[in-house]
Parts: structure tokens; C-alpha cells; sequence
């Protein structure tokens, strides 16, 4: 046991990052009074030599490496609680790197994955110390997955290493502008340089970070005083390379061995980058898969259950089908021309299954041998195209679409199948990228759902202007308004191109603040058991929906009310014409709620005796027309509501009465049908599914927040003249509009 004892001193992890430099005066940081060592070239991260600079942990894992050949368990528990040890040292040395690196989310990130995999490693191997092991299959078993978990520590800890050289990269200050006759000397240097120009200026922006490690290029004053100016080395680690627990020569797992072969060096295989096969509205250029498979995937005879278990319609989208030949139709060529399957899948299995049953299935697919009779090269293409589709679904499952308080089952059963499967039969780059999914949603517990909606805002927002839309006009009545008094405020001194403005920006934003608090999929989750306005919401994304949904009514009653209550036919007229105004701006800016409410106010039955004789002019008569249309026009569900939602890329805000239409008619045919062919067959009915999909995704879209400048007096305003209409029934105020109509 002497053998793998060890004694140490741990070393700054600073050491391993700088060259030997004298003391340096200390400089103050520009935020604190605490004192900051400046941040120097000698700095920046260069070549270190982890055998020297750390010697405990690489003479530990050269020993680890021979375990492996001699099987010697008692090694293994020996040798491992000395390397969680240096592991442990290493962590803690790199907190006296400088403040601002420590403090960085992607530090942070990297750090809380080596704790992740360390974490693993002592927990299994507590289990193999109390275990006694005596059959030689189960000895190479656990050899193995030890193996398996002590790359995956060395991979998170070079992982580490790579983010805390970038967070110190990004700390390099940047050189001095060059002065006028510099600055000559570099444009023509420039003009005959085959490489990039180096920036000029001051206000340009810094490379990032990845460039700065492709080629750190010297200041222009080094450029001109060298005849040949050196290339700075890049920041790659030396000694990184063969930190992996297995060796070289063991390419292949002895017999028998669960392994992966991940974990070995390989021949290696040429990757290409391969956009996850799902509906490209919400997730395209988002999430990356490594896609590994070169030859063309074979066309083979459909399953021999899918005659009674699937049933599709002319244009081959899936209707009916049973879970098993769902997942099958996932995972198959058949389903490339259906972009919507996989959302449907993921926002609706818990209606009509388990998170364990359908795991259970994706198993059993993955489990599946491929159709007989085919040629050995191609029946192993189908086997690993398969496989492939199950991991990409895994991995959309836990990284978009994760529910803990629903999925929590499968949690460790997906932990173990990526470790032990996925491992071993795809690319490291494939199983890895579901562990580290996992690890995320392991890391945010109770709050870690999938990031489906921050997706979509996010990549949204990549594409969208920055700058806030901004009303410089203001009413005369602001004083009145700021204090709060307002009763003195007339709604017709509004009525003017500012006024109109304001108004759509400032309710535009008032609503949006409303409808961004709840998630969409919990939303269409309500609306499915709402039952009309009567029912009382009994949870909290209950509530919130039906507060926005409060609101969208109360201005719809207000811009009736307010055309009911004018004294004049005058005051009536600016008014129609003032909220078609506002309702136009809003139509504009993708307000299609309020403007929906306004315009369908302004054509309300009981508000058309106060507009008889009331003449406006022809252009809020086009006005009236087109937002008619657009919003009303025909017996088309809202096409062009819809089509404009399905297009739109960028902040909108919906009304929630088109999405209470469209889960209707979702709802309006059962969860289940029979097969067409198979009478008493119960099959899943995706058609009742197509269109609440369709409102998730529309709802997630429309989470992209509106760049507008909040004011105040006016958003308080507006909760002030909304607040009369948040009681009573449609019924009760029509009936209040056509008692106003018998006075006239």
C-alpha cells in the first residue's frame, strides 16, 4: 500500500499559468480600494509543465493507467482517494488566480463540472471499496467505469484550464494607439502583410478571445523595431495532451470490458456540424450536433408494425400512431419532411404518456436491431443513424424541453445510459453533449427546466436592433399626470401624431409587462382545463394568464366605453379616429393585441348606434378596413393573425383570445382514435396536438421583450383608466353601453 502513498505540497495554481517574474508594486484597482497585481504579459497564460509544476497528481495517473493491465483492485482504491486529493488541491489553488477570473460565470461553469465529475468519482468509488468482487468480469467491469469517470474529471479539469487562460486573456490590457507616423508605417506594412490588419484605433473593438489565442500579435512599436517579429506562442498546455487515464497503445477494451471507446486514442474521424432535424421557426441555428455519419442513410421497408400502428396523411405527416412507432418515425428517414414532429413530440407526450415510458421506448429503439437482409455495411449505417436520432432527442429533451418536477424518474436512468451507452457506441463529442446537459438541469435542481424559451429570445434577439423606441412628445397635462391626479387628464388631448405614439408605446409595453411573467407552455396547459370566464384560477400560472387576460378586456371595454360616453358627435368622431390611430400604430409595431381590441371595440354591435352619422375620413376609413381584415376577414381562423405570428422573428405581443380559438380546436377531438384499418385500436391522436403546438411556439416567440423606454406616469395612467372595467360580465356592460345609447 506503500506503493501509492504520497506526500505533497500544493502549489498556487498561478504558478502553473505565469513565467518567474520579479515583485511587481501592487496598482489599485479602479472600482475598490483593494489592491490588484497589474495585469502584465507575464500574465497571460503560456506553456506550463504540469509534471513539474504538479507532480502528485501525473505520477498518480500514471499508475492508474497500469490498473487496467494487472486488474488490481486494491490499486484502484488506493490511487483514486489520491487523486480526488490533488484534484482538490488544484481547485483550490486556482482561487489565488486574480479576482475578476474567479468571479466569472464561464469560470464558475467549468469549476461546478469538475466538482460534478469528482463528485460522481467518489460516490462510485465508495461503492467499490464496500464491495467484494470476486468474478474477473465484474473486476473489468468496475475497472472500466472507474476509468470512465476519471477521464471525465481530466476532461472538465483541461476544460478548466482552457476557460481560466481565456478569463486572463481577457484581462491582457489593450496596446496604446499608435501616433500619426506609427500609424503610416502600419497601413503600408498592412498593405503588404498577407495576415489580418491589426485594429488602429483605440475605439475598435477587441478581438475575442479565440482569436487572441490563434495569434497574438505584437504592438505596432514591436513591428517596427524588429526586423523579424516572434509570433506569441499560443496558450496551449503541454502536458494536457496526455492526461488521459488510458493509455496509447490500449486501443481496444480487453473482452468483455463495458469501456468506451470514447476514452481511448482513436483513428481520427472527420466531423461535420449538423443542425438537429426540428422545426427550423424556433430552434434553427441553435442547437448544434456533431453528426458523424458520411454515407448516404439506406432506404429500408417500413417496420412490419407499422401497418397497424401509424396512420399518415396524404402528404406523409404522422396523424395516428402508437407511442413505440412514434418514436420509430422520429428516429427514421420518414420524418425529415415533418419539421413540427419533434416539438409535438416534447410539448405533448405528458398528455398522452410518462417521461418513463417514453425513456422506455427511446431504450428499446435504440435497442433495436436493424431490418434483415440488408448488406452488413448498411445495416450498420441504419443501426448508428438510429442511434444517433435517440441521443439528438435525449439531448433536445433534456436541454429544451426538461421539466424536474415531471422528469425528475428519469433523471439517473439517462445519467447511466449516457455513461454507459452512449459512450461507448457514439463519438465523445455526441455522448458528452447530454452530459452536459444533465449536468446544467443537476446544477439548477428544482429550477432547472429546459432552456427552450431563452433560446428562441435569444437567438431572436442576435438579429433585432438594439436601440430603444423613445416618444420625445409629452401631453400638457404631464404635471397632472406625474402627481397623479388623473381626473384632469383629457383623453382627446392625446390626439395628435405624438399623442398616438405614446399611447401605442407605453401600451404596448404596459401589456407585454403582463404577459412575459408566465411561461407558454403552462399557459396552453390552463387554457386546455379553463372552462370559460366563470373558472377561478386555483394556481399561479393561472392567475397570471388570466390577469393579462383581465387587462386585454378591460381595454376593450374602456375604448367602448369611452365612444359611448363622448357628449358630442364631434368628441366622437376624434375619438374613433384617434383609436383607430393608436390601433394602427400598434398594428405596426406587432401590438396585435391591443390593436385586435381596439379596432374589434370601434366595430362592436352595441357600439354602432353612437357612430350612426358620424362621418370620418377616408383614411381611418382604410385604417378600419385593413385591420378588419386582417384580423376578422372570412371564415380563415385567423390566417393572417396566424401567418404574421409564424413570420415574425422579433418582439410581438398576441392576444390570447386567438390562442384560446386554436386550443379549442385542438381539444375538439379526443386524445385517442382508432387505427382506419385496425377498428378498436387505440392510437395517439396528433392532430388534436398539431394546434396546441402551434400556440406554445407562437407564445415562445413572442417572449423576444420590446425595446421600448418605459414612461411611468403614463403606464400608471393606464392602470388608473383601466382599473372601473375589471369587474362584471360582457353581458353587464353591454347592457351599461345600450343604456347610454337609450339617454341619447
Amino acid at each position: 500500500m506503500s506503493e501509492y502513498s504520497y506526500s505533497y505540497m500544493p502549489r498556487p495554481m498561478a504558478a502553473l499559468f505565469e513565467e518567474p517574474k520579479p515583485p511587481a508594486p501592487k496598482a489599485l484597482s479602479a472600482g475598490s480600494g483593494e489592491a490588484v497585481s497589474p495585469i502584465t504579459k507575464s500574465s497571460i497564460p503560456l506553456h506550463f509543465n504540469l509534471k513539474k509544476s504538479f507532480p502528485a497528481i501525473t505520477t498518480t495517473i500514471s499508475l492508474l493507467q497500469k490498473v487496467p493491465e494487472t486488474k488490481d483492485l486494491d490499486a484502484l482504491r488506493a490511487l483514486v482517494p489520491v487523486f480526488v486529493n490533488c484534484l482538490n488541491s488544484i481547485l483550490d489553488s486556482m482561487d489565488k488566480l486574480p479576482k475578476e477570473v474567479c468571479t466569472g460565470y464561464n469560470y464558475l461553469h467549468a469549476k461546478s463540472t469538475v466538482a460534478f465529475f469528482r463528485a460522481m468519482l467518489e460516490g462510485h468509488i465508495k461503492e467499490v471499496t464496500d464491495a467484494n468482487v470476486q468474478s474477473d468480469s465484474k473486476r473489468t467491469e468496475i475497472i472500466d467505469k472507474t476509468m470512465q469517470f476519471l477521464d471525465g474529471c481530466m476532461s472538465a479539469t483541461k476544460d478548466f484550464f482552457q476557460v481560466a487562460a481565456q478569463e486572463l486573456i481577457q484581462l491582457k490590457p489593450l496596446p496604446r494607439p499608435p501616433s500619426g507616423a506609427e500609424l503610416e508605417d502600419l497601413e503600408e506594412s498592412t498593405e503588404e502583410a498577407s495576415d489580418s490588419p491589426v485594429s488602429s484605433c483605440a475605439e475598435d473593438k477587441p478581438s475575442v478571445p479565440e482569436q487572441q489565442t490563434q495569434s497574438e500579435k505584437p504592438p505596432p512599436e514591436r513591428i517596427a523595431a524588429d526586423e523579424q517579429p516572434q509570433k506569441a506562442q499560443k496558450p496551449k498546455f503541454s502536458l494536457l495532451r496526455p492526461l488521459s487515464i488510458r493509455r496509447k497503445k490500449k486501443n481496444v477494451p480487453p473482452e468483455g470490458s463495458s469501456g468506451s471507446s470514447t476514452l481511448v486514442d482513436s483513428d481520427p474521424i472527420q466531423l461535420k456540424g449538423d443542425y438537429i432535424h426540428v422545426s427550423t421557426t424556433i430552434r434553427s441555428s441553435i442547437v448544434q450536433f456533431p453528426d458523424f455519419i458520411k454515407e448516404p442513410i439506406p432506404n429500408t421497408l417500413p417496420h412490419v408494425e407499422d401497418a397497424t400502428e401509424i396512420w399518415k396523411d396524404r402528404n406523409g405527416l404522422v396523424e395516428l400512431a402508437t407511442l413505440r412507432a412514434l418514436v420509430r418515425y422520429m428516429t427514421s428517414t420518414a420524418s425529415r419532411g415533418d419539421v413540427e414532429i419533434t416539438d409535438i413530440f416534447f410539448l405533448c407526450f405528458r398528455f398522452f404518456s410518462t417521461p418513463t415510458e417514453v425513456f422506455s421506448a427511446f431504450i428499446e429503439r435504440y435497442d433495436e436491431k436493424p431490418p434483415k437482409g440488408l448488406p452488413p455495411a448498411e445495416a450498420s449505417t441504419v443501426s448508428l443513424y438510429a442511434k444517433m436520432r435517440i441521443a439528438k432527442l435525449l439531448f433536445l429533451w433534456v436541454e429544451l424541453h426538461w421539466r424536474p418536477e415531471e422528469d425528475g424518474d428519469v433523471f439517473n436512468p439517462l445519467m447511466q445510459f449516457a455513461f454507459t451507452r452512449l459512450s461507448k457506441d457514439l463519438l465523445k463529442e455526441a455522448s458528452s453533449k447530454l452530459v452536459t446537459a444533465l449536468h446544467d438541469r443537476a446544477c439548477a435542481g428544482e429550477k432547472g427546466r429546459g432552456m427552450r424559451v431563452e433560446r428562441t429570445v435569444a437567438h431572436a434577439e442576435s438579429k433585432i436592433r438594439s436601440e430603444s423606441l423613445v416618444c420625445k412628445w409629452e401631453p400638457k397635462d404631464k404635471k397632472a399626470m406625474v402627481r397623479g391626479d388623473f381626473a384632469k387628464v383629457n383623453l382627446l388631448s392625446f390626439n395628435v401624431p405624438g399623442g398616438h405614439s405614446l399611447l401605442a408605446l407605453q401600451l404596448t409595453l404596459f401589456l407585454w409587462e403582463k404577459y412575459r411573467v408566465f411561461e407558454p407552455e403552462d399557459a396552453v396547459r390552463y387554457l386546455m382545463v379553463r372552462k370559460g370566464d366563470s373558472t377561478e384560477p386555483t394556481t399561479e400560472v393561472a392567475r397570471q394568464v388570466a390577469n393579462f387576460m383581465s387587462y386585454e378586456k378591460r381595454l376593450h371595454r374602456w375604448v367602448m366605453d369611452s365612444l359611448a360616453s363622448a357628449q358630442t358627435t364631434e368628441a366622437r368622431t376624434e375619438l374613433i379616429e384617434m383609436f383607430l390611430d393608436v390601433a394602427q400604430h400598434c398594428h405596426d409595431m406587432r401590438n396585435y393585441s391591443a390593436s385586435c381590441l381596439i379596432s374589434l371595440a370601434c366595430d362592436r354591435p352595441s357600439v354602432l348606434p353612437f357612430l350612426s352619422g358620424i362621418k370620418i375620413s377616408s383614411k381611418h376609413e382604410k385604417i378600419k378596413a385593413m385591420l378588419s381584415e386582417f384580423y376578422t376577414g372570412g371564415n380563415n381562423h385567423f390566417r393572417a393573425y396566424k401567418d404574421a405570428l409564424q413570420n415574425c422573428h422579433c418582439a410581438a405581443l398576441p392576444g390570447m383570445m386567438l390562442f384560446i380559438g386554436e386550443v379549442a380546436r385542438g381539444c375538439g377531438s379526443g386524445p385517442y382514435e382508432a387505427h382506419p384499418l385496425v377498428p378498436g385500436s387505440r392510437l395517439i391522436n396528433l392532430r388534436r396536438y398539431r394546434p396546441i403546438t402551434w400556440a406554445v411556439r407562437a407564445m415562445e416567440r413572442c417572449h423576444v421583450p420590446f425595446k421600448i423606454q418605459r414612461v411611468d406616469y403614463v403606464c400608471d395612467w393606464f392602470e388608473h383608466v383601466l382599473a372601473p372595467y375589471r369587474e362584471g360580465t360582457e353581458m353587464e356592460w353591454e347592457n351599461r353601453i345600450h343604456a347610454k345609447c337609450r339617454k341619447m
